[in-house]
């Protein structure tokens, strides 16, 4: 745990730093964090999600595992909803969001980096298969959203609205390049290599700037429920469906159970203020739980 913790997530831990310094020195604004996070979701998010696809072994996927992790995942969204709505009385598109914030995790830009510099490629490509089914998931739930939200709009029309969905984009062109069994031509794989490496630090350095910006206690019953849900809760369940369910091994499992106490991701905020929800508790449970993720993912790292 201990070298985990200096190795892969002391260099995390440093770019959220010098975003925190850089704002409260006045270097960096909120805004420019938006304009850096503008940058990742239409820019590198894509690019990494096209690498990542392109670059997963398909027959060495442990589907049992993925299927695993996706039951856990979905418990939590749906018990996040029902409480959402039935304990908290917030409307159905909130709700939703709540679901996804307590669900979704921030794999992509924060277990993903980590996971590379520490684990080989049979344990990445779970990861890797993860964030294609969250994807798609997300996707799913955009649709429900616009559902909700334009009643009158044509079901044609908001599943055609996807199409503008960029990681969905990405995900459909790798596969299609995986279908084909094509090579990239060796520039435009070297130009995604150096897109996609700046998505990671660039959203810690983005966080850390945000994290400097007084929160306002507001919401709070409802972000500490996100908190538990994500930090906690998910992962425990994950390791009863994975370990005791279905007797899959922890050598196999470490790092799908890494993303289950990985910190809450950014679609859930991202698309709060797009769909009318206040985004205040959703921001204050991301921040909090990328701070005890730092202690949450080392830890699950140890339970073999």
């Amino acid at each position: 745990m201990i070298q985990l913790l200096i190795n892969s997530f002391l260099p995390v831990a440093l770019l959220i730093l010098l975003g925190y310094v850089s704002a409260k020195k006045l270097i960096f604004k909120y805004e420019d964090a938006l304009s850096i996070i503008k940058y990742i979701g239409v820019i590198a998010v894509p690019a990494l999600t096209l690498k990542m696809t392109v670059s997963i072994s398909f027959s060495n996927v442990n589907w049992l595992l993925i299927s695993s992790y996706i039951i856990s995942e979905l418990i939590i969204y749906l018990a996040a909803i029902f409480i959402a709505k039935y304990f908290f009385n917030l409307k159905w598109n909130e709700s939703i969001l709540i679901g996804m914030a307590s669900s979704f995790a921030n794999h992509l830009l924060f277990v993903y980096p980590i996971a590379l510099n520490e684990y080989g490629p049979e344990l990445i490509d779970p990861i890797i298969a993860i964030i294609g089914f969250d994807v798609a998931f997300l996707v799913v739930n955009l649709i429900i959203l616009d559902f909700i939200k334009y009643k009158n709009l044509e079901l044609s029309h908001i599943v055609f609205k996807q199409l503008s969905n960029l990681p969905l984009l990405a995900v459909l062109t790798g596969l299609f390049i995986v279908f084909l069994d094509f090579n990239l031509p060796l520039s435009i794989e070297r130009a995604l290599n150096f897109i996609s490496g700046s998505a990671a630090p660039c959203a810690l350095f983005a966080a850390g700037i945000i994290l400097s910006q007084k929160i306002e206690k507001t919401d709070l019953k409802i972000s500490n429920l996100i908190i538990g849900f994500k930090i906690l809760l998910h992962p425990l369940i994950a390791i009863l469906v994975m370990w005791n369910l279905n007797e899959i091994e922890f050598s196999i499992s470490e790092t799908a159970i890494m993303v289950a106490a990985a910190p809450v991701g950014l679609m859930a905020l991202v698309f709060s203020t797009q769909y009318d929800v206040n985004p205040n508790a959703i921001t204050r449970a991301l921040l909090i739980s990328t701070l005890l993720s730092i202690i949450s993912i080392p830890l699950v790292s140890t339970l073999s």
